[in-house]
């Protein structure tokens, strides 16, 4: 079995616990939703801490994080936040190893790169500002058109079936469709389970995306403000648990009490 715990962060950050493996990815105070960084002492019960920053916009990238981390945590940025923040920085098809972590960049359809992070035998993808950046209501159909070629790109380098956890954006300022990107990458990646983020402040959005988009082989448990948290449990294989078993997980076991509104 595999424990995941997530911890929503507003936005497009999350803080993801391995064991005493921390992993922070796009945690920024700035957004027009409510946004939290975590604790310093929450981060500082890592044995090591992995930072993430996909790309440099500043509802993905906080200079906050440098004093709330500390100079032991190793950072993994896109190659296009400015010198001279600190971090590695990493294009689209790079991939590097830091210890019991691996990393593999790939595109966007924004800015920056969207990461695949390895660690203890679990994967985790963090789309970053990756999406069908179309907007129905109003595009032109060149635009909606050129919009999914770029994401098609995008995705079609990303494993399928291999994702045990991955963070995607459902934004509804797109209007009708707006989770055409989220459902796509649902169908051809077909993570285990998927969590939406950059819903800004929307909630509700994300509840009904978990209704809507959920598929016999991805489960979506959706974290509705800063502060949520889920204790996710993943079977090693499928032949260990079914589809039905993974269902009962996250029914009965991830969502506590007072963790995760669904």
């Amino acid at each position: 079995m595999k424990d995941i715990g997530v911890t929503y962060l507003g936005g497009s950050g999350f803080l993801v616990a391995l064991g005493d493996i921390g992993l922070l990815f796009d945690a920024s105070e700035h957004g027009r939703d409510k946004r939290i960084l975590p604790a310093r002492e929450d981060l500082a019960a890592f044995k090591k801490l992995y930072v993430f920053v996909s790309h440099g916009h500043d509802d993905h990238f906080s200079t906050a994080i440098y004093d709330l981390c500390g100079p032991d945590a190793v950072y993994v940025v896109g190659y296009d936040v400015p010198q001279p923040h600190r971090g590695v920085r990493m294009e689209p098809g790079q991939e590097q190893g830091f210890g019991p972590v691996s990393v593999k960049a790939f595109g966007s359809t924004d800015a920056g790169v969207s990461f695949l992070v390895t660690c203890a035998g679990i994967s985790i993808f963090h789309a970053g500002d990756l999406n069908l950046w179309h907007w129905r209501d109003e595009s032109s159909i060149t635009e909606i058109e050129a919009a999914e070629k770029a994401f098609y790109a995008c995705v079609e380098p990303i494993p399928t079936q291999s994702i045990d956890l991955a963070f995607f954006p459902v934004d509804p300022r797109q209007g009708s469709m707006y989770d055409a990107g989220a459902g796509y990458f649902v169908m051809t990646v077909k993570p285990r389970i998927l969590i939406p983020m950059h819903f800004q402040g929307r909630g509700d959005v994300a509840v009904r995306f978990a209704v809507t988009g959920e598929t016999p082989s991805t489960k979506i448990a959706a974290l509705q403000e800063p502060g949520d948290h889920i204790d996710l449990h993943i079977p090693d294989t499928e032949e260990s648990a079914p589809d039905r078993k993974l269902r009962e997980l996250l029914a009965d076991e991830a969502f506590g009490e007072d963790d995760a509104k669904a």
